[in-house]
C-alpha cells in the first residue's frame, strides 16, 4: 500500500468519480453528510458543528472537498518527493552495494597482495639466506684458494730449494794431502741400538747410556747431540762390581777395518770423571792379538768431554785390524741384611769411563786436509772459525751427526755475536745456491730440550746469551719446538724455534782458539 492510498482511506476520498452526498439536520444542531466512496460502495456519516448561530452550513462539504484536494495535492507532492527519495535511496543503495563490492574486491585484492607479499618476503628471506650462504662459501673458497696458492708457492720454493740442494750438496769431501786422493771415513756416535757394529767382549760391562748417569761420575750428556736424547758407550762400574775386591777389566771392539793403507787416523771423545777412575786404553787389534796400547789415559780428568787422536802406521794398517777400547774398575759391594732383605753397599764405584763420536780415516792424521774444517773462514782476534754450509735438509739430530762426521771437532754452529750473525747472513746471500735454499732456514746448535726456554749451545753446554729472535719467537708451538733455526730469510735470518724432527739445511762450525 502506498502513502497516497493510505491518505485516501483516511479521508474517505473517491477515486474515479464524484462523491455522492445527502444532507439533513438532526435535532442536535449538527449537519450530517453522508459521503459514499464510489469504489467501496459504502456510506460514511460526517458531522460538522453548527455555526454560532446554530445553523447548519451545507457548504462545509465544499470546504472539506477543497481541503481534500489540497491534501491530495500535498500527498502527490509528497509521493513525488517520496518517489524521488526512493530513487535516491535505491541509487544510494546501489552505490553502496557497488562500493561494498569494490571494498570486498579491494579486501580480496589486499588478501591476495598480503599473500603475495608474504610469498615475496619468504622468497626474499630464502634468497637473502642463499646469498649470505653463497657469500660465506665464496669467502671460504677465497681463503682456501689463497691458502692453497700460498702453500703451492711455498711448496714450489721448497721443491726448488730441495732440487738446488740435491745438485749442490754432495757431502763434505776430505783429501789426503800427501796424495791428493779422497779419504774415506767411518763415524760412530752410538745413537742406535746396533752401536755401529761395536761389540762388548764376554764378561765386559760396556753399555749404551744416555743423559747423566751420576753427578759424581760420568758425563753430563752425550757428545754427539749434547742433549738428553743422545747416547754414548760407558763402562758401568756398579754393573761390573762383585762381592770380592777384584779389578774388573772390560773391552769393547770396533768392526774390522780391512782397507789397506799407509796409515789410519782415529779420533774419538772420552770422558773420565770420578774419584775411582782407573784407566782408558786403546789397542789396534791385529790378527786377534792386542799388542801394546796405542793410547793410554789414567785417573780422574773432569766432567767434560775431551778429544783423543791416534795415528796408526802401516805396521798396523797393512792388515785387517780392529780398535779395542779397554777400561777397568775396582768396584765391589758388601751385602747388608735389613728389614727382611739384603741390600748392596757399593765401594770404589765412582769410576764410569765413557767414549763417543769415534771417527776413523784411512790416512794418517798429519795428512788430513784442513779443508775438512770448512771452506768459509772468519777470523775474530786470535779465534778462527771454519764454516761449512749444507743445502741438503736433515733433521736436527742427523745434521748434528753429519757435522761430527765432517770432523771430530766440528758441530752445528754456535752464534755468539752480531758480527758472527752478519757473517753467516752475508755468506748465504752471496751464494746463489744457498740463497735459493734460504727459505728453508738453517739449523744451528741451539737447543732447549733439557730445560724449556733455556737455550744452550750444545757443543759446549753454554747458555745462549747473544740472541736474534724474530718477534714472537721462541714460542714452542705444539709444546715440541726445541731447536734453534736461522728461520726468517726476509728478515736477515732472524731466529725461530722449530721441531727438531723437521728437515732443514744446516751450518757446521769448526772452532779454534
Amino acid at each position: 500500500m502506498t502513502i497516497s492510498q493510505g491518505f485516501i482511506i483516511i479521508f474517505l476520498l473517491q477515486f474515479g468519480g464524484e462523491p455522492v452526498t445527502s444532507a439533513s439536520c438532526d435535532f442536535s444542531g449538527q449537519c450530517i453528510y453522508n459521503l459514499k466512496v464510489h469504489h467501496c460502495n459504502q456510506t460514511t456519516n460526517t458531522r460538522r458543528e453548527s455555526d454560532p448561530s446554530g445553523n447548519c452550513g451545507c457548504g462545509d462539504l465544499e470546504i472539506v472537498q477543497g481541503e481534500t484536494y489540497n491534501l491530495q495535492s500535498s500527498l502527490s507532492t509528497l509521493e513525488f518527493q517520496f518517489s524521488a527519495l526512493v530513487q535516491r535511496y535505491q541509487a544510494t543503495k546501489a552505490s553502496i552495494l557497488q562500493k561494498q563490492q569494490l571494498l570486498e574486491n579491494a579486501l580480496s585484492e589486499n588478501k591476495a597482495l598480503e599473500s603475495k607479499i608474504r610469498s615475496v618476503d619468504y622468497l626474499l628471506n630464502k634468497t637473502t639466506e642463499s646469498v649470505t650462504r653463497q657469500t660465506n662459501n665464496w669467502k671460504s673458497e677465497k681463503i682456501r684458494l689463497q691458502t692453497q696458492t700460498s702453500t703451492s708457492i711455498k711448496d714450489l720454493q721448497t721443491c726448488k730449494a730441495v732440487l738446488t740442494a740435491a745438485k749442490t750438496d754432495n757431502g763434505h769431501s776430505i783429501t789426503d794431502t800427501s796424495s791428493n786422493k779422497p779419504v774415506s771415513r767411518t763415524f760412530c756416535g752410538f745413537e742406535d741400538s746396533k752401536r755401529c757394529g761395536y761389540v762388548t767382549e764376554s764378561g765386559s760391562h760396556w753399555t749404551l747410556q744416555s743423559s747423566m748417569k751420576s753427578s759424581t761420575t760420568g758425563p753430563k750428556q752425550d757428545h754427539t747431540y749434547g742433549t738428553p736424547k743422545g747416547h754414548y758407550m760407558m763402562l758401568d762400574s756398579q754393573g761390573s762390581a762383585s762381592s770380592s775386591k777384584t779389578t774388573h777389566t772390560s773391552r769393547v771392539d770396533s768392526p774390522q777395518y780391512s782397507t789397506s793403507s799407509a796409515g789410519y787416523c782415529i779420533k774419538f771423545w772420552y770422558n773420565m770423571h770420578g774419584q775411582d777412575i782407573t784407566f782408558l786404553k786403546v789397542y789396534a787389534k791385529v790378527n786377534g792379538g792386542l799388542g801394546y796400547p796405542v793410547f793410554t789415559k789414567t785417573g780422574d780428568v773432569d766432567s767434560d768431554w775431551h778429544q783423543a787422536q791416534i795415528s796408526l802406521d802401516n805396521e798396523y794398517t797393512s792388515h785387517p785390524f780392529q780398535i779395542v777400547f779397554e777400561s777397568a774398575t775396582n768396584a765391589y759391594y758388601t751385602s747388608h741384611y735389613s728389614s727382611g732383605s739384603y741390600r748392596h753397599i757399593y765401594s770404589q764405584d765412582k769410576s764410569n769411563t765413557a767414549i763417543d763420536d769415534v771417527t776413523v780415516y784411512n790416512t794418517s792424521c798429519i795428512h788430513l786436509s784442513k779443508s775438512s774444517h770448512g771452506s768459509h773462514v772468519r777470523q775474530n782476534g786470535s779465534d778462527t772459525s771454519y764454516y761449512s754450509f749444507h743445502a741438503k735438509p736433515l733433521n736436527w739430530y742427523d745434521a748434528k751427526t753429519a757435522c761430527r762426521q765432517e770432523d771430530s771437532q766440528s758441530t752445528l754452529v754456535s752464534i755468539n755475536s752480531q758480527g758472527e750473525q752478519d757473517f753467516l747472513v752475508r755468506t748465504i746471500k752471496n751464494d746463489e745456491n744457498l740463497a735459493n735454499v734460504g727459505s728453508l732456514g738453517f739449523y744451528t746448535g741451539g737447543n732447549d730440550e733439557k730445560s724449556e726456554h733455556n737455550f744452550v749451545w750444545t757443543d759446549t753446554g753454554a747458555s745462549v746469551t747473544y740472541t736474534n729472535w724474530h718477534p714472537g719467537q721462541p714460542n714452542n708451538v705444539g709444546g715440541d719446538q726445541d731447536c734453534l733455526l736461522l728461520q726468517y730469510a726476509d728478515n736477515n735470518f732472524e731466529w725461530g724455534d722449530v721441531g727438531c724432527s723437521e728437515k732443514h739445511p744446516y751450518i757446521c762450525e769448526y772452532h779454534t782458539s
